[in-house]
């Protein structure tokens, strides 16, 4: 969905950032490896920095009057948001910040006051978002009709979940789904985010233009 986003705006902006799974990339990486990244995107000279208060300097220096869209998917700590996103006086006029973020508080705490919450589907909503990556129409072939429902229980009308379980199954015959089904039910609900965050990734872009 970010990607999307994107795709669609990012030629508005003189310098354009998406930084996807902040949360995985921090953990793997380092958050200076983040604010590396956003140094050469802008072609600065020196990206070679030694810690994240420099970077935080130098980013602010060179945005401060440039007109910029900076996406921060998948946020879940303070420091990310201070460190590669400031606050305002850290870009031009014009300039857009999205963050997505599972922890609301997050947005709160850093002063972000416009905050959108992703809208869960209704049942018949869901199946038919399904149904479209399952089965490529908007409803369940009939012999996969109840396996179709007990899928997207574990999905609790996410448009993500849903676009991701369904590109999965796509082309799958029943012993396959009942095998899906009986691993997403021995998980919690976290995990299952994970598992289809990084399943998200995998996917091709017209599959993750929803």
């Amino acid at each position: 969905m970010v990607r999307a986003v994107h795709e669609r705006i990012s030629h508005e902006f003189e310098f354009n950032f998406l930084l996807t799974d902040v949360r995985n990339s921090v953990e793997k990486a380092g958050l200076l490896n983040l604010q590396k990244q956003l140094l050469s995107g802008i072609g600065a000279k020196k990206a070679d920095i030694l810690d994240l208060q420099e970077g935080a300097t130098i980013l602010k220096r060179l945005l401060r009057h440039k007109k910029v869209l900076l996406i921060l998917d998948d946020v879940n700590h303070s420091s990310h948001l201070e460190y590669l996103a400031g606050n305002p006086e850290w870009f031009g006029s014009g300039s857009r910040v999205l963050i997505t973020t599972r922890n609301e508080h997050l947005l709160i705490e850093h002063g972000v006051e416009r905050r959108l919450k992703v809208k869960e589907l209704n049942d018949d909503d869901s199946l038919q978002l399904f149904s479209r990556k399952a089965f490529k129409r908007g409803y369940p072939e009939q012999d996969f009709l109840d396996l179709s429902k007990s899928v997207i229980s574990y999905a609790k009308g996410l448009p993500l979940a849903l676009t991701v379980l369904g590109s999965l199954l796509y082309k799958s015959d029943p012993s396959e789904w009942n095998s899906a089904l009986r691993k997403l039910g021995r998980v919690c609900n976290s995990e299952i985010f994970d598992i289809l965050k990084i399943s998200y990734d995998g996917l091709d872009s017209e599959e993750k233009k929803i």
